[in-house]
């Protein structure tokens, strides 16, 4: 219900104008309850002021009546003044006793009834003035009443006492008149606490605590001195007494105001200022509710305008007006400083996307055609590495052979030194050495053979070295002194090719020339001695050639475990580059959401 400011606003609103006007009415009702209050208590006062002076006007008059009387006691037949006194003063009785005892009653009394034994005869001689007795019940007529009595005579001598008996119907009568409000009452209190008179006559002579607890004759007595009623509860209902002395009595006249009556002006206030609240609050509801739409509906123009970019197209070209200086104005001026703000960072966000969009496609281009060539260039290290190990073991093979060459040089070159002491078993053993150099043609061809496919493998490893770039410039030298080795060995093997053919010729014509073997044994023997050291040259180049060969595939291997590496390298570029191409593809698309400025 409350959810949207403006229902929030208007609520607040409503609030505070009803808190106010609450505030507003509730000072004036008790302002007005206070003054009403005072009000109350003045008129209350006045009136039981008044009454109270009514009956002590009454009282004073019965007094002077009473006090007439007494020009009836000298009188030989006070009959006629007596029954004139009663008749007209609205008594119901009127008597006089003497101090000796001697009466006159206009009835006929007992005989044994004494005067001077009674309440108020005796009263009257003790105050000597004119006293009021306490209310009392009469025997005749059976009401209650008060008896008013005087002394006659001299000043502590008095010599008879006059009295009249007076109904209380006419007291009783008004003060039951005195009712300020429906429910309101009077009635007197004498000084004891007793009830003279009530509108109940059940209470008639009853103390007044019969009323309430709260009610005592104390408190009655300080109902003149009191600064405002006194608030008491009889029977469920509030009550404000107020009290005043009647003169000439020791009575109380105590008026009993109900406080609700005596408010009911403030119900009818208290109902008019509901109203003018509640028409109040309704117009105050609706100029709100006008003041506050007015002002919330560019608050909702704010609110459709960020719904936009928060959805939909999102878009960021939409601009708000920034009339006036308020602080919606200021909103609507922020708002547009962010939206500028935000569409320029998009647009750069778009153009850096495209950027690098077009930047990863090249790379990945790039990586990929550098992942082909890395891994051809593998696999041509891979054919490159498998020829050196068979070149390796080839050159192995020559070494073997070159060392069984020289084994069997030297061998020759020992049998020619004992050539001369042998020389009567020239002709036997011709036939081994012509053998011996069928057998050292075959070695020399082998040697020749593998003297050109080293040449060749040089050659093959020094085109592909110039392949491999800065990486194979060390395994090009090697191959050139690999090819240098083979081309002294194809040499060597010409020349003890060519000496062996030399020496075969000679064997065939060894019969002829057995005649000059002394002569040319020392021949044999040079030529021995020079394949012996031309063998010993075969079997270090050999040798030479081999350790060539290990160190050139061990420049292979290395090369071959770096272009394994650098393919795994340019694997793992391609996929971040693909990575960063997707990347950028789905940044463009989060632009794309958004409707921007050409």
């Amino acid at each position: 219900m409350f959810q949207s400011l403006r229902a929030r606003l208007i609520a607040l609103s409503v609030a505070i104008v009803t808190v106010a006007m609450l505030a507003l009415a509730i000072a004036n009702f008790l302002t007005v309850q206070r003054h009403v209050l005072s009000t109350l208590d003045d008129q209350s006062r006045q009136l039981v002021n008044a009454q109270a002076q009514v009956l002590g006007e009454w009282v004073a008059t019965k007094r002077l009546l009473t006090h007439t009387l007494a020009q009836a006691v000298d009188t030989p037949d006070p009959r006629a003044v007596v029954q004139a006194l009663r008749d007209g003063g609205g008594f119901s009785d009127a008597y006089f006793g003497y101090t000796d005892k001697r009466m006159f009653f206009l009835n006929e009394m007992a005989a044994d009834y004494d005067v001077t034994a009674r309440p108020w005869f005796r009263q009257a001689l003790k105050e000597g003035r004119p006293i009021v007795t306490a209310p009392y019940l009469f025997v005749s007529p059976p009401e209650v009443g008060v008896t008013f009595a005087e002394p006659v005579g001299p000043a502590g001598n008095p010599v008879a006492v006059v009295g009249t008996d007076v109904l209380l119907t006419t007291v009783v009568r008004t003060v039951g008149a005195i009712r300020p409000t429906p429910g309101s009452f009077a009635f007197l209190v004498d000084e004891a606490g007793a009830i003279v008179t009530h509108p109940d006559p059940a209470l008639t002579l009853k103390p007044v605590s019969a009323l309430s607890p709260q009610l005592g004759a104390d408190a009655i007595q300080a109902l003149p001195k009191a600064d405002s009623g006194m608030r008491t509860a009889i029977g469920g209902k509030d009550f404000l007494f107020y009290g005043q002395g009647v003169p000439g009595t020791n009575w109380q006249l105590v008026v009993a105001v109900q406080r609700d009556e005596a408010l009911s002006a403030l119900g009818s206030l208290l109902k008019v200022s509901g109203a003018i609240v509640a028409i109040s609050l309704i117009l105050a509801i609706a100029l709100l509710g006008a003041v506050i739409a007015r002002v919330t509906r560019r608050l909702a123009v704010v609110r459709d305008a960020l719904e936009d970019i928060a959805s939909g197209d999102g878009d960021l070209t939409r601009r708000l007006s920034v009339q006036g200086n308020d602080e919606l104005t200021q909103i609507a001026r922020a708002f547009n400083h962010f939206t500028d703000k935000i569409a320029s960072v998009l647009v750069r966000i778009r153009e850096s996307s495209e950027t690098v969009r077009h930047a990863s496609t090249e790379i990945a281009s790039g990586n990929q055609d550098l992942s082909a060539r890395t891994e051809q260039q593998a696999s041509s290290l891979e054919e490159t590495a498998a020829a050196m190990e068979q070149l390796t073991a080839t050159v192995q093979h020559n070494a073997e052979n070159a060392r069984q060459a020289r084994q069997l040089a030297s061998s020759a070159s020992d049998i020619a030194t004992h050539g001369g002491t042998v020389v009567d078993e020239v002709v036997r053993t011709m036939g081994g050495i012509e053998q011996s150099s069928h057998r050292i043609a075959d070695i020399i061809g082998v040697i020749d053979s593998i003297a050109f496919q080293t040449n060749i493998l040089a050659l093959n490893a020094a085109v592909e070295a110039a392949r491999a770039g800065e990486q194979g410039r060390g395994f090009a030298v090697v191959a050139s002194e690999v090819r240098t080795l083979a081309q002294r060995s194809a040499t060597a093997a010409k020349e003890i090719k060519a000496l062996i053919d030399d020496s075969v010729g000679q064997v065939d014509a060894g019969s002829r020339l057995v005649q000059d073997a002394g002569a040319t044994m020392g021949k044999v023997v040079e030529s021995v001695q020079r394949v012996t050291a031309i063998v010993t040259e075969i079997s270090n180049a050999s040798q030479e050639q081999s350790t060539g060969i290990a160190e050139i595939g061990t420049a292979v291997s290395q090369m071959d475990q770096s272009t394994q590496q650098n393919a795994a390298l340019v694997e793992e570029a391609t996929a971040a580059a693909q990575s960063l191409q997707q990347q950028a593809a789905q940044l463009a698309d989060v632009v794309a959401g958004f409707r921007l400025q050409s």
